[in-house]
């Protein structure tokens, strides 16, 4: 992932990118013997759904002017780690953080995905050389809290401030900085104006910098890169943006209420006074919470109980509901710095004995697409008419065979050099059925094969850190992308082992080369014809094993009016709750 792409930790919803939490809590009862159900809808397609005058009235856009005031409750499934905006590391950290306290320099219409000004005066302008950037920031704009001496605006300075803590190698962000790569340089001009410089030409600089970097107040925040990693700042922030932060209660909730100086209330006007996120581990009850009034949005990460509240009375006058793809997807990471995932047919065969087809019809109930590369199936170079591999455990026991694994000793076990076949798959200890029912599908077709997988559930922070180490054999996450396109230099270039996100440790030349050349690339067509190069790479190589990009189910109160879900996700910067 470039660092606008991240590790989902879990269930924050509504805000773009994070809207759906893979890898959060769910029904764990056996899904095998539920009936299917609909077809999943078009891979570009919003639908959402009114099946009462309620909800029908919820749905009606400018029926009104907006009324002002009320509290909206969204909810996340482990409490966060830090609002820091340069240290922050999970999705649902990112989505806080970029949509309500520290909006972007330039945004991505919901719609479209088009970029357009934010917090940037207008999009910036390029040298004839390609690698200087000018950006002009829009003035008035100022820090939710000042100094001494009154207000404080956001500047260039807090620009120029912002790229050495994030740029220092003491500061803890390597998540951060591994997007800016090609960054040489990024200097403040005068109170509105900075430039930014790459050493060599780079397309995505303008997403890249404008969509994903991360600002922090030079009056306010600490300037000793060692001293930042522990800035109190991590846990009461001081943004600029909509919403202004208020409360923290550890393993309960935040808030954060409106903040009157917002700039952009023309087109982001956010009506709702108060913002609240609860901590509700068992996202099976997000939808009892929210019948009840204490959610006013949620997921719902069992599909088969989806198709069931459309059909409840209870919820249909309480909610409607929602269904589209988002740019996240579930992928297992295999660890080639260790012998055994070295070998591209120990991946090959393992990834023929993940049965992704039926965890798909039995456990999403048709509302997933079975991946054939690690992408979002809405990504340009995403190529359908590539097929992922199928279940195939005679294949896998071939190729097994081939990489010389092989059951000598008649035991049911494969070994090589006297070394059984046996490794640990790690994933969060909160997941959704998909994930528990689908690795125990995988753990009983290897055995039959003679290979022992073992599954390990690990919290989602001690996870991520150890993935970040290469400190595992195999581990099995959620990823969040960016909505354009992904830039995959940052997960399988070489140079992204060491610090980036390249966990499973991949180096093949040829694809260093193809990476390189898309970040180069400013012709949108060769441009594609690069990233479907390697998209087909990945595919054949399989440094990592995509698994599906499940469809987003959003339940919303009808208690909210003007309500529209966008193909980013249910963004609710017009909503407004009913009096």
């Amino acid at each position: 992932m470039s660092r606008r792409a991240r590790p989902a930790g879990a269930g924050f919803v509504g805000v773009g990118l994070a809207s759906l939490s893979c890898l959060s809590c769910g029904d764990d009862s056996d899904p095998a013997a539920r009936a299917p159900l609909a077809a999943p809808l078009a891979l570009s397609e919003v639908r959402s759904q009114a099946f009462s005058p309620a909800g029908q009235a919820s749905l009606v856009r400018d029926a009104g002017p907006a009324q002002a005031g009320g509290t909206l409750v969204q909810a996340a499934v482990r409490d966060y780690v830090t609002l820091n905006n340069i240290l922050r590391v999970s999705a649902n950290e990112e989505a806080l953080c970029r949509m309500f306290l520290f909006p972007p320099l330039l945004d991505l219409d919901p719609d479209t995905i088009e970029l357009v000004p934010l917090l940037a005066a207008a999009r910036p302008a390029l040298s004839a050389d390609r690698r200087t950037w000018t950006w002009q920031l829009r003035p008035g704009v100022r820090w939710h809290r000042g100094d001494a001496d009154g207000a404080v605006e956001v500047t260039a300075a807090d620009v120029e401030f912002s790229w050495r803590m994030m740029a220092h190698p003491a500061v803890k962000a390597e998540k951060a900085r591994s997007a800016f790569g090609p960054v040489t340089e990024v200097k403040a001009v005068d109170r509105h104006t900075f430039t930014v410089t790459t050493k060599e030409p780079f397309f995505r600089l303008e997403l890249e910098f404008g969509f994903n970097f991360r600002l922090m107040p030079a009056h306010l925040a600490e300037h000793d890169p060692e001293k930042f990693n522990v800035d109190p700042l991590g846990r009461a922030p001081v943004g600029y943006g909509p919403y202004r932060f208020k409360e923290w209660k550890p393993g309960e909730h935040l808030e954060f209420e409106r903040n009157p100086d917002w700039p952009r209330a023309g087109r982001l006007p956010y009506p709702i006074e108060r913002f609240r996120i609860r901590i509700a581990a068992d996202t099976a009850l997000w939808p009892q919470l929210l019948e009840r009034g204490e959610l006013s949005l949620c997921t719902v990460n069992d599909y088969v109980r989806w198709e069931e509240l459309k059909a409840d009375p209870v919820y249909r006058e309480a909610a409607t509901f929602h269904e589209y793809f988002l740019p996240q997807w579930l992928y297992i990471t295999w660890n080639q710095q260790r012998p055994l995932f070295a070998d591209a047919r120990v991946r090959r065969a393992l990834t023929h004995l993940y049965p992704r087809e039926r965890v798909k019809e039995k456990v999403y109930a048709g509302h997933a697409v079975v991946l054939n590369a690690p992408g979002s199936v809405n990504y340009a170079a995403y190529d359908p008419a590539l097929a992922p591999l199928p279940f195939d455990a005679a294949a896998a026991a071939r190729l097994l065979d081939a990489a010389g694994w092989r059951d000598l000793d008649g035991d049911g076990m494969r070994e090589r050099d006297g070394v059984a076949l046996r490794f640990v798959l790690r994933h969060p200890a909160a997941t959704v059925p998909a994930v528990s029912q689908g690795n125990r599908w995988f753990q009983e077709e290897a055995r039959k094969v003679g290979v022992d997988a073992v599954i390990e559930p690990v919290d989602f922070a001690q996870l991520q850190q150890q993935a970040i180490a290469h400190d595992f054999d195999a581990v099995l996450m959620s990823w969040v992308g960016d909505p354009r396109d992904d830039d995959l230099y940052d997960r399988f270039h070489t140079s992204a082992i060491a610090e980036g996100s390249n966990w499973g440790g991949y180096s093949d030349p040829a694809c260093d080369q193809m990476l390189e050349a898309f970040r180069g690339e400013f012709d949108e067509a060769r441009r594609l014809e690069i990233g479907r190069a390697i998209y087909r790479k990945l595919a054949e190589d399989l440094p990592v094993t995509a698994l599906y990009n499940p469809q987003a189910l959003v339940l919303v109160s009808t208690k909210l009016r003007n309500v529209k879900a966008h193909r980013l996700g249910a963004r609710w910067y017009d909503w407004w709750i009913a009096p």
